[in-house]
């Protein structure tokens, strides 16, 4: 929705000759892209608050940030969905959370919706800083001897740093541990040394001059958990003073937010894609809307169609140009960019999109769900992988990790396979040991303690916070926010956590009292691997200098990379690194942000 930007100056003289004022409001338009309807700057007491507005709840100048008064100061980024049901009187949700703040400045977990704010009690000289339960927005965090800052992206950090003199090298250890085996960095490291993202659900404290962090509690209310739930999903939807758009394909989830979209008359615009290969999806859908009236629904379907994608010409530029969009290095989210871009050429006026992310982690409708058991049975059969050749992974990783459950079967599912073997093991261990801490970091302490003895249920958790967390909401916020639009992921939702894993049974069954719909599986929303692999060497090649001083000789060497997949991640973060990154000029070798 918007993008927040926090400094406290800890020592002038370390900043040298920098007019601060004008390297913090050069920073802040660094995330003038998170929204353009306004950009301001409140100086208090000596700390900046800085806050770029995508207007989409109260479209009027009183609703605009910093919201500061005599006693406290407000800096947001996220959706207070249900605050008309709250705050009926306030003109947008950012004015109903400063009210809920100055009520109930500890109750969070009753907002429903996403967030990240900076809250500063100006009389005690408290800042707090806030992140919601799933980390649904961003929120990073920087301190060395001179400075504090707190920013929505990493950008605004970067050139903060670069402007007083500093320099933020290249975090090589995560991309080692990290990036080789999972394609994304986990939290709540970054790509950058030294920069850190406030890990879900919690607070970082700033009082005078001392930093603290802290797990917060969730309300997770099991009797009433349905009907919160099902109003999380309500407002969600209606929850916009502008347009909206769905993101529908032939799967369960965007169709489940179809039917419940008409039933709340949320009156959506109905967006496919259909490049490249995905004409069948676009099929799919159409056969779907002709057994309902969208005219009565308050709905327009739009297929998005552009023939020239799978050129390899164009996914070349593609490529080089959306690693000059994402923050941090990642192995996806390509098509979602591909997406968005036509959505917005199409409706340049459009602020918000729905998509059913989330749907499979809260109703188990990922392969790991449905493998488990088997592979967990395979696990106990010596040399199976004779039988399966998939289980060498798992064979193979139980004995490096020297364990093995519910979380060494996540963590060796989705690592790649290509580097689950013992000249990796070092590699392995320490991005395990990373892995199950930024876990019991993230997840609510309330559910890891219910679920300790359920499979599925802690499969969903491990899905939710570890893969969800740090790459799909990540790469969509970055993703949407580039392109101006707010994306919304109501099945993302706090009040479902508890929902049994039944593999979407339930949003099936739905669906299907209601409307006419025929599941698919989605052919327009994935990248054509297969007319990408001479593009995926080339860039290997002309990179591999800059990569091996990442990764090591061994580790991206393209005769080793057999499976396609890795050769796209390596092909990605070679592309980011040269966009991103730079060798220091003092001593031309350290790895610096460009």
């Amino acid at each position: 929705m918007c993008g927040i930007f926090f400094c406290k100056i800890l020592d002038d003289a370390g900043c040298g000759p920098a007019n601060l004022d004008v390297l913090f409001s050069s920073s802040l338009e660094k995330m003038r892209y998170r929204g353009e309807d306004n950009v301001a700057v409140r100086k208090i007491n000596g700390l900046y608050f800085g806050h770029s507005r995508l207007a989409i709840n109260g479209l009027n100048p009183g609703s605009n940030q910093p919201v500061v008064t005599d006693d406290y100061a407000l800096i947001f980024n996220g959706e207070y969905y249900n605050y008309k049901e709250n705050y009926a009187h306030k003109g947008s949700d950012t004015l109903a959370l400063f009210d809920h703040l100055l009520e109930k400045p500890n109750a969070h977990s009753s907002v429903n919706g996403p967030y990240a704010y900076a809250w500063y009690d100006i009389k005690n000289g408290k800042v707090v800083f806030r992140r919601d339960v799933f980390g649904e927005k961003p929120l990073y965090y920087y301190k060395d001897a001179n400075i504090f800052l707190v920013s929505s992206t990493l950008k605004s950090i970067l050139f903060f740093v670069k402007g007083i003199g500093g320099r933020v090298q290249l975090n090589i250890d995560a991309l080692r541990c990290d990036y080789v085996l999972n394609g994304f960095i986990r939290e709540p490291e970054t790509v950058w040394q030294g920069i850190y993202e406030i890990p879900p659900n919690h607070s970082l404290v700033l009082n005078g001059i001392d930093i603290s962090l802290k797990k917060e509690s969730f309300s997770f209310p099991s009797d009433l958990g349905p009907v919160v739930a099902e109003s999380y999903l309500k407002y969600s939807l209606i929850t916009r003073d502008v347009d909206a758009a769905l993101l529908l394909s032939s799967g369960v989830d965007s169709s489940y937010l179809l039917v419940k979209s008409i039933e709340a008359g949320a009156g959506l615009s109905l967006v496919t894609y259909g490049g490249g290969d995905g004409d069948g999806e676009v099929s799919e859908v159409e056969n779907n809307l002709s057994f309902i009236d969208l005219k009565e629904a308050g709905c327009e379907f739009s297929p998005l169609q552009k023939v020239s994608e799978g050129h390899p010409g164009f996914i070349s530029e593609e490529i080089a140009f959306y690693a000059g969009v994402m923050e941090q290095p990642t192995s996806d989210g390509l098509q979602v960019h591909r997406i968005l871009q036509h959505l917005k050429s199409e409706f340049p006026h459009l602020k918000v999109v729905y998509s059913g992310l989330g749907g499979d982690e809260i109703f188990g409708g990922y392969p790991s769900f449905k493998n488990y058991q088997l592979i967990n049975i395979l696990a106990s059969i010596p040399n199976s992988f004779l039988l399966v050749p998939k289980m060498r992974r798992f064979l193979e990783g139980r004995k490096i990790l020297g364990e093995w459950g519910v979380m060494a079967y996540y963590f060796l599912y989705r690592a790649d396979s290509c580097f689950v073997k013992k000249e990796h093991k070092d590699t392995l261990r320490e991005s395990y040991r990373r892995f199950k801490k930024g876990v019991y970091e993230s997840v609510p302490s309330e559910l890891m303690e219910r679920y300790k003895g359920c499979s599925s249920m802690q499969l969903k958790l491990l899905e939710t916070f570890d893969y969800c967390k740090n790459q799909l909401l990540r790469d969509m916020d970055n993703i949407s926010m580039h392109h101006g639009v707010e994306a919304r992921v109501p099945l993302l939702n706090p009040h479902l956590i508890m929902q049994p894993v039944d593999n979407k049974k339930g949003l099936k069954e739905y669906v299907e009292a209601r409307a006419k719909i025929s599941f698919g599986k989605k052919k327009g929303f994935s990248i054509l691997d297969h007319d990408c692999l001479e593009i995926y060497k080339n860039s290997l090649s002309s990179n591999q200098e800059v990569l091996n001083a990442v990764f090591g000789e061994k580790v991206c060497n393209i005769n080793c990379l057999l499976d396609i997949g890795a050769m796209r991640k390596f092909s990605f973060i070679a592309e980011w690194l040269k966009v991103n990154v730079a060798v220091c000029e003092v001593d031309g070798e350290t790895l610096v942000a460009r």
